[in-house]
């Protein structure tokens, strides 16, 4: 699927959040994986524009109902133990994952992974597996 526009990122996430609790999102820096998460935090009627990527926070929680994971810095499973971060994967129902690692260690049976590719500064193309 191609996409245009950071509106239809959005539209599109709602979509796809209507279906699916656990998203694990793949991508490179910029591919708006970032931006699929607002949508699908406006899905779940909470402020989209409280949605920042939690790169250096390891992991966000918007309003008790979203948690929003980036693993870019995880360098060993061990990390996620220490840090609590599989603790809090097993108190949300809907969790997003960006750039998941260690995906059969995880604590949660059925997610859905997304390839979001930078075709260009305005244009994505999503592989949803």
């Amino acid at each position: 699927m191609k996409i245009s526009t950071p509106e239809q990122m959005i539209e599109f996430w709602i979509a796809l959040a209507k279906e699916h609790k656990i998203l694990l999102l793949h991508g490179e820096l910029g591919a708006g994986k970032t931006l699929l998460t607002k949508g699908f935090a406006k899905w779940l009627w909470l402020n989209e524009h409280n949605v920042q990527s939690p790169t250096y926070a390891y992991l966000n929680v918007y309003d008790g109902k979203l948690l929003h994971i980036d693993m870019y810095r995880i360098k060993e499973f061990n990390e996620l133990v220490e840090k609590w971060i599989i603790d809090q994967i097993n108190e949300f129902e809907y969790i997003i994952i960006e750039r998941p690692k260690f995906i059969d260690q995880l604590p949660f049976k059925k997610s859905t992974q997304l390839h979001i590719k930078k075709i260009s500064e305005s244009e994505r193309s999503i592989e949803v597996e």
